[in-house]
């Protein structure tokens, strides 16, 4: 079986950075991956909690050499969608905050040939693209997010909105040339607390796009309380019951998350989900949720 998991914090925490916030140890290993069967593990090189204010490409370059801790173990680090091989595992990058790339088309073109395959337009701060799902979050991409966005059309990078505000988010659904997707988001009439998750009619705007949506395992954004596996499959079936059977997945956050879910502690535990997918879903539809919707969304990009 294909899995692919489309975000996590890990390079931060081997680059001696830590996640988003302060997370405990480190929840993505070598070791953890080949346990639970993970064929990609999309992993991202985070801007910093400063944003545009602090030293984001300094940050990135310092998580991109980090990458070695996993190809010193055997896994691979690839750099195009089509390298991925059932039981080989792999990882590649992602931007989360692309602030990374300074303003500059020539440093995104250099992320690009680094292995850069999905971004992230901003994390929580305001930056030269656009505007956060905190603050002003009705305005639309900036020039300059117009023009990144262009070029990640044209290279085949996948354009992430978690993270992003909806008046971005709606620039990108109406105008991109290519379906955008969320890496790590969870549904917003199941946990109205939290702004970073979607409503149904962004989820059903993605699925119409063409786009796909990878479920974030953060406990705050699934239920009031710590989450269960239960609350990971509760969420994946209020997208598929919006229609997005081919168009979801998993975009765990770990090692960007304070806890993990009872019962998933990292990706060692993913057969545990997969068999909890099982009791609702049919075998086919497990397989996609897995791994093979996302296969089917990059040959969208």
């Amino acid at each position: 079986m294909i899995l692919i998991d489309t975000h996590c914090d890990t390079l931060s925490v081997m680059a001696g950075l830590g996640g988003d916030i302060n997370v405990p140890g480190q929840t993505i290993t070598p070791s953890r991956m080949r346990e639970g069967g993970v064929t990609m593990q999309v992993c991202t090189l985070f801007a910093g909690l400063e944003g545009p204010a602090g030293n984001p490409a300094d940050l990135a370059q310092k998580q991109l050499a980090a990458i070695h801790c996993f190809t010193d173990e055997g896994i691979r680090h690839i750099k195009e969608y089509g390298e991925i091989e059932d039981g080989v595992p792999s990882v590649l990058l992602s931007v989360e905050g692309a602030e990374i790339f300074e303003g500059s088309l020539e440093s995104l073109r250099k992320y690009y040939d680094a292995g850069v395959r999905m971004c992230a337009l901003t994390w929580n701060h305001e930056n030269q693209l656009g505007h956060p799902h905190c603050g002003d979050t009705e305005k639309p991409l900036k020039p300059f997010g117009w023009d990144a966005v262009h070029e990640m059309n044209s290279l085949g990078i996948a354009v992430d909105v978690s993270h992003l505000g909806t008046g971005g988010f709606w620039d990108l659904i109406e105008h991109a040339e290519k379906p955008p997707m969320a890496s790590h988001s969870c549904c917003l009439a199941l946990q109205p607390r939290w702004t970073r998750n979607l409503s149904d009619d962004q989820i059903k705007a993605l699925i119409a796009r063409g786009g796909w949506i990878g479920m974030n395992f953060c406990s705050a954004f699934l239920s009031d309380q710590r989450a269960t596996i239960d609350d990971i499959v509760r969420h994946i079936a209020h997208i598929v019951e919006l229609g997005g059977v081919k168009h979801v997945g998993f975009g765990s956050d770990f090692d960007g998350i304070p806890c993990n879910p009872i019962g998933l502690d990292g990706p060692h535990e993913f057969p545990s989900l997969l068999d909890a997918l099982r009791e609702r879903f049919s075998e086919a539809e497990v397989e996609g949720i897995a791994g093979l919707n996302f296969m089917e969304y990059t040959k969208r990009l």
